[in-house]
């Protein structure tokens, strides 16, 4: 693989260079990927995208970056974004997974009207409520995202965020209060003062 980052690279300077940063910070980027995916095939596919990325596209940046922990946390939180767009990917296959299997076994087994409008209504509303997470901002996005789209425990969610329990709890309840005025929702102000 890194003959094949190295040919985006012109000079053999840079190259050198490529090849060093690959070799010193490799391995923690695979660690810090399966921490999140926890698969490691899923997290050499990570990094492997991560350095095509930087070779083709930000080795500038990259070479740019002179100190050593700016450039291990540029690598980490590259690392992290592309990890988190691979949960979001096979989420979203797995919802177009199910509801064509759904939709397939509805077809054969001669699905009633109320039970095909269930099955299309709470489609809708579930893909309505993931894209109003994704509009809030970073901090409550990911902490709703993972919590109650991936149904990680509040626990596991702290941890992929790498933050305290309590902090996360704060993010749910802020988050929740931000999603329900996004999406228009009357009457629920109660419920969710009562769970601060």
């Amino acid at each position: 693989m890194l003959a094949l980052y190295l040919s985006y690279i012109d000079n053999d300077e840079d190259k050198n260079l490529f090849e060093k940063i690959f070799y010193d910070y490799r391995k923690q980027m695979v660690i810090y990927s399966i921490s999140i995916l926890k698969h490691e095939n899923d997290a050499e596919d990570v990094v492997h995208d991560v350095f095509l990325k930087i070779a083709n596209k930000y080795w500038d940046t990259v070479k740019s970056i002179t100190d050593p922990i700016d450039l291990r946390n540029y690598l980490l939180k590259a690392t992290k974004n592309t990890s988190l767009n691979k949960i979001k990917n096979n989420q979203k296959k797995a919802v177009l997974l199910d509801t064509f299997s759904e939709f397939e076994l509805s077809y054969k087994g001669g699905i009633s009207d109320n039970d095909f409008f269930d099955i299309i209504y709470n489609k809708i509303e579930y893909e309505k409520i993931v894209k109003a997470i994704e509009k809030l901002k970073n901090t409550y996005r990911d902490a709703l995202y993972y919590h109650f789209v991936l149904e990680m425990s509040v626990k596991e969610t702290a941890k992929v965020l790498n933050q305290s329990v309590s902090t996360t709890q704060k993010q749910l309840v802020r988050g929740k209060k931000m999603l329900i005025s996004l999406l228009g929702i009357k009457g629920d102000e109660n419920y969710v003062n009562e769970q601060k």
